[in-house]
């Protein structure tokens, strides 16, 4: 599913847009997750915790996906044990959803 902006590739969000942006897709449960992480054994509990944490940095640059229509964000946060953990994150604003690509 794309966001309809194929062909015209958007700004990428500062911190504070995405996570604003997480914030109402978690509320409103706008989120999918597919994450892989065969050597932790990593939660969508772990993933949620760690997005709502306010410590969250970004790593580099967002990816620009054209395929897809959204940015993909590398964010370092910590698990629920507070344990570092690396979240990548597929951003939807125009639909106010976000995907949890991969953990580690």
């Amino acid at each position: 599913m794309s966001s309809g902006r194929r062909g015209k590739q958007p700004s990428p969000l500062s911190a504070s847009a995405l996570r604003q942006l997480i914030r109402v897709a978690l509320e409103k449960g706008y989120y999918t997750e597919s994450l892989h992480h065969p050597e932790r054994n990593i939660s969508i509990d772990d993933v949620i915790h760690g997005v709502e944490w306010d410590g969250w940095t970004l790593m580099g640059s967002p990816q620009w996906f054209e395929d897809r229509g959204c940015y993909r964000y590398r964010i370092r946060t910590v698990d629920i044990e507070g344990d570092e953990l690396t979240i990548i994150i597929a951003a939807f604003p125009g639909e106010k959803r976000v995907g949890f690509i991969t953990a580690w």
